[in-house]
């Protein structure tokens, strides 16, 4: 009986805590205008599926690792967002 709840209480922890979750990564990207020289700050919002912001970070970073422009993470937060439908 003991046994038979702890393997619950398990199962009920592992996914909490393994459940990957939607993050949303605020991306600002520095763009220089071909018209006025000056710098231009480009802001983008990526929907990433990911176990932690940590976890979010490093694959944001993964596909922007060969961008040619500044660019850096403004933010990480957790969506309202459940579940994706496709």
């Amino acid at each position: 009986w003991l046994n038979e709840k702890i393997v619950r209480l398990f199962r009920k922890v592992k996914k909490f805590i393994m459940d990957e979750k939607y993050f949303v990564a605020k991306i600002t990207t520095d763009m220089v205008d071909d018209n006025t020289g000056k710098i231009k700050k480009m802001r983008e919002e990526k929907l990433v599926r990911g176990f932690s912001p940590t976890d979010v970070e490093a694959k944001v970073t993964k596909v922007y690792e060969t961008y040619s422009m500044d660019w850096r993470i403004t933010a990480i937060v957790e969506s309202k967002i459940d579940e994706v439908i496709e």
